[in-house]
């Protein structure tokens, strides 16, 4: 008897040691890039889950070390060869993201330009702290304006690149997250991790879902705190989103935020959130710049350029412009703007 329940007790307990462990969410996050890097994977597998979190932490900051504009590091090394006119070789990074960022440019007619450093730094929005409360003289602007620095004048032969405009400065701010949320998902995919959201402060790519329930995502509200609305998905989804509230001072009633107009050398007007859904996080993260410089009136065809359907812009005066693609995906929970449905091909 006492040999029988001692037989069974051990297989109780083969089996409790056997038994898999329950999917649960883990977190890790993070600050780089000028922002908060939140990670989340659904997995029963912990170790996994570590292994993941220290792959995308190694690559961001290796990647912020790479590309930070400001700081030492290749691409500010690129931009002081080029205030000299000087020939610079590059990394196939930095190739990539030169070549990419021509490719946006061209298909936004020119919205979209990473060139525009020299008027960030005037700006003053190179600085960590938005303590300033100054706006540059408009001659300073002008005088920028006047040698219109865009990425178009970089020129690469056999990985060496040369301007010979020397107020090019190059600040891959406006798609860098695009580019290493990619390459996040990437690498945990690799790793055999399948559900996870990589959150680069609010611009974010997703797979999967936790618990076979979508992933829900909030839209920040560019007026108020919280969300403006929701997104739910359990595919493979980048969402991204460029507003006027991360970076800006205020003066005499007027916001002037971190996203400069190539054109004028001003902050970009009228619209104050753009949100772009696509399959490619990196277009995801331009097109959303490139809208909030084409305003109003140009937002449709610059979507049409760039062959983005799913789009979302809050304008200054709190009206909602939506397409009809982005309309089946977003609940609205801000019913206090004003709706507009507007198909990007009428």
């Amino acid at each position: 008897m006492l040999k029988h329940i001692f037989t069974s007790l051990l297989f109780i307990l083969f089996l409790t040691s056997c038994s898999k462990p329950e999917p649960q969410l883990f977190n890790d996050s993070f600050f780089t890039f000028g922002t908060n890097i939140t990670i989340s994977i659904y997995t029963d597998d912990e170790k996994l889950a570590q292994t993941g979190f220290k792959t995308i932490r190694d690559e961001f900051r290796t990647l912020n070390n790479q590309l930070h504009p400001w700081n030492p590091s290749e691409l500010h090394s690129l931009n002081a060869a080029i205030s000299k006119s000087q020939p610079h070789q590059l990394s196939p990074l930095l190739h990539l993201m030169i070549t990419e960022g021509q490719r946006f440019h061209k298909l936004s007619s020119g919205l979209f330009d990473p060139a525009v450093g020299s008027l960030v730094k005037l700006w003053k929005f190179d600085q960590a702290a938005n303590i300033h409360t100054s706006i540059p003289k408009d001659s300073d602007i002008k005088q920028i304006l006047s040698k219109r620095p865009s990425i178009s004048e970089i020129t690469i032969d056999q990985n060496m690149a040369v301007s010979s405009n020397d107020l090019v400065r190059l600040d891959f701010g406006g798609f860098a997250k695009g580019y290493a949320t990619d390459k996040a998902i990437e690498m945990l995919q690799n790793l055999g991790i399948n559900n996870a959201i990589v959150n680069a402060g609010g611009d974010l790519s997703a797979i999967g879902s936790k618990n076979n329930f979508p992933w829900k995502i909030g839209i920040r509200n560019p007026f108020y705190n919280g969300a403006i609305a929701a997104i739910s998905t359990n595919e493979r989804t980048n969402i991204f989103t460029s507003g006027n509230y991360e970076r800006y001072f205020e003066k005499d009633g007027t916001r002037f935020h971190h996203i400069i107009d190539p054109n004028t050398g001003y902050p970009s007007v009228e619209i104050a959130s753009a949100t772009v859904i696509h399959d490619s996080g990196i277009l995801a993260d331009a097109a959303a710049t490139a809208l909030m410089v084409a305003g109003l009136n140009n937002w449709k065809q610059t979507a049409k350029s760039m062959d983005i359907t799913k789009i979302m812009l809050i304008s200054s005066d709190k009206r909602i412009y939506i397409t009809p693609q982005m309309d089946k995906l977003v609940t609205i929970l801000d019913t206090g703007l004003t709706k507009v449905v507007e198909d990007i091909h009428q």
